[in-house]
Protein backbone atom coordinates (compact mmCIF):
# COMPACT_ATOMS: atom_id res chain seq x y z
CA UNK A 1 0.00 0.00 0.00
CA UNK A 2 1.44 3.38 -1.32
CA UNK A 3 2.33 6.00 1.75
CA UNK A 4 0.19 8.81 2.53
CA UNK A 5 2.69 10.78 0.49
CA UNK A 6 2.66 9.36 -2.97
CA UNK A 7 -1.04 7.79 -2.64
CA UNK A 8 -2.97 10.14 -4.94
CA UNK A 9 0.67 10.67 -7.36
CA UNK A 10 2.93 8.43 -9.01
CA UNK A 11 6.24 8.53 -6.81
CA UNK A 12 8.31 10.14 -9.86
CA UNK A 13 5.70 13.08 -9.89
CA UNK A 14 5.69 13.64 -6.43
CA UNK A 15 9.51 13.92 -6.34
CA UNK A 16 9.34 16.61 -8.92
CA UNK A 17 6.72 18.35 -6.71
CA UNK A 18 8.86 18.23 -3.89
CA UNK A 19 12.00 19.26 -5.28
CA UNK A 20 10.89 22.71 -6.42
CA UNK A 21 8.53 22.62 -2.90
CA UNK A 22 10.27 20.98 0.21
CA UNK A 23 6.56 21.41 2.34
CA UNK A 24 4.59 19.73 -0.48
CA UNK A 25 2.11 18.01 0.68
CA UNK A 26 3.49 18.40 4.78
CA UNK A 27 0.98 19.95 7.22
CA UNK A 28 0.52 23.36 7.80
CA UNK A 29 2.45 24.68 11.14
CA UNK A 30 0.58 27.70 13.25
CA UNK A 31 4.21 29.22 12.22
CA UNK A 32 3.66 28.56 8.96
CA UNK A 33 0.29 29.94 9.05
CA UNK A 34 0.96 33.31 10.74
CA UNK A 35 3.68 34.05 7.60
CA UNK A 36 0.84 32.88 4.91
CA UNK A 37 -1.79 35.79 7.26
CA UNK A 38 1.29 38.49 7.16
CA UNK A 39 2.30 38.11 3.85
CA UNK A 40 -1.56 37.93 2.57
CA UNK A 41 -1.79 41.32 4.47
CA UNK A 42 1.69 42.61 2.81
CA UNK A 43 -0.14 41.45 -0.60
CA UNK A 44 3.13 39.38 -1.47
CA UNK A 45 1.97 37.38 -4.56
CA UNK A 46 1.07 33.70 -4.53
CA UNK A 47 3.87 32.99 -5.96
CA UNK A 48 6.11 34.74 -4.08
CA UNK A 49 4.08 33.25 -0.92
CA UNK A 50 4.71 29.78 -2.57
CA UNK A 51 8.51 29.99 -2.66
CA UNK A 52 8.62 31.59 0.54
CA UNK A 53 7.02 28.94 2.16
CA UNK A 54 7.97 26.14 -0.14
CA UNK A 55 4.57 24.87 -1.01
CA UNK A 56 2.94 24.88 -3.96
CA UNK A 57 0.60 27.83 -5.12
CA UNK A 58 -2.36 25.81 -5.28
CA UNK A 59 -1.99 25.24 -1.58
CA UNK A 60 -1.24 28.77 -0.88
CA UNK A 61 -4.27 29.56 -2.36
CA UNK A 62 -6.15 26.72 -0.42
CA UNK A 63 -5.21 27.40 3.10
CA UNK A 64 -5.53 31.51 2.14
CA UNK A 65 -8.95 30.48 1.32
CA UNK A 66 -9.27 28.32 4.39
CA UNK A 67 -8.57 31.34 6.50
CA UNK A 68 -10.84 33.55 4.45
CA UNK A 69 -8.04 35.77 2.89
CA UNK A 70 -8.52 34.95 -0.65
CA UNK A 71 -9.10 37.18 -3.02
CA UNK A 72 -9.72 36.41 -6.49
CA UNK A 73 -8.22 38.57 -9.48
CA UNK A 74 -10.91 39.72 -11.27
CA UNK A 75 -10.68 38.74 -15.05
CA UNK A 76 -9.44 40.88 -17.37
CA UNK A 77 -11.21 43.13 -19.85
CA UNK A 78 -11.99 41.81 -23.32
CA UNK A 79 -9.44 42.63 -26.12
CA UNK A 80 -10.23 45.76 -27.88
CA UNK A 81 -9.69 46.35 -30.98
CA UNK A 82 -7.15 48.86 -30.06
CA UNK A 83 -5.33 46.32 -27.88
CA UNK A 84 -5.50 43.69 -30.60
CA UNK A 85 -3.62 45.96 -33.52
CA UNK A 86 -1.15 47.31 -31.11
CA UNK A 87 -0.50 43.72 -29.61
CA UNK A 88 0.09 42.83 -33.33
CA UNK A 89 2.44 45.97 -34.44
CA UNK A 90 4.75 45.92 -31.18
CA UNK A 91 5.08 42.93 -31.75
CA UNK A 92 5.85 43.02 -35.08
CA UNK A 93 8.33 45.82 -33.94
CA UNK A 94 10.57 43.48 -31.82
CA UNK A 95 8.52 43.47 -28.62
CA UNK A 96 8.62 40.20 -26.55
CA UNK A 97 5.99 38.25 -25.54
CA UNK A 98 7.00 38.68 -21.82
CA UNK A 99 7.02 42.63 -22.66
CA UNK A 100 3.58 42.58 -24.08
CA UNK A 101 2.16 40.38 -21.30
CA UNK A 102 2.91 43.48 -18.93
CA UNK A 103 2.90 46.07 -20.86
CA UNK A 104 -1.25 44.65 -21.34
CA UNK A 105 -1.41 43.36 -17.98
CA UNK A 106 -2.27 40.25 -18.96
CA UNK A 107 -0.79 36.13 -18.94
CA UNK A 108 1.57 35.31 -20.82
CA UNK A 109 -0.05 32.56 -21.43
CA UNK A 110 -3.03 35.01 -22.70
CA UNK A 111 -0.63 37.31 -24.83
CA UNK A 112 0.71 34.17 -26.97
CA UNK A 113 -2.37 33.10 -27.37
CA UNK A 114 -3.86 36.26 -28.99
CA UNK A 115 -0.47 36.22 -31.00
CA UNK A 116 -1.50 33.05 -32.44
CA UNK A 117 -4.36 33.81 -32.99
CA UNK A 118 -3.72 36.51 -35.38
CA UNK A 119 -1.25 34.51 -36.76
CA UNK A 120 1.68 35.14 -35.54
CA UNK A 121 4.42 33.21 -34.94
CA UNK A 122 5.96 33.50 -31.44
CA UNK A 123 7.98 30.52 -31.65
CA UNK A 124 10.83 32.24 -33.78
CA UNK A 125 10.43 35.23 -32.57
CA UNK A 126 13.80 36.81 -31.68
Amino acid sequence: MPNRSTAFLPQEKFDQIRATYARFNEPWLPSEVEELKAMAAENVTEEDMAAQLQRTPSSIRLKLKSLGLYVAKPAPARWSEEDDEMLVELFKNGSSPEYLAERFGRSLRAVIYRLVQHRMNVFDHA
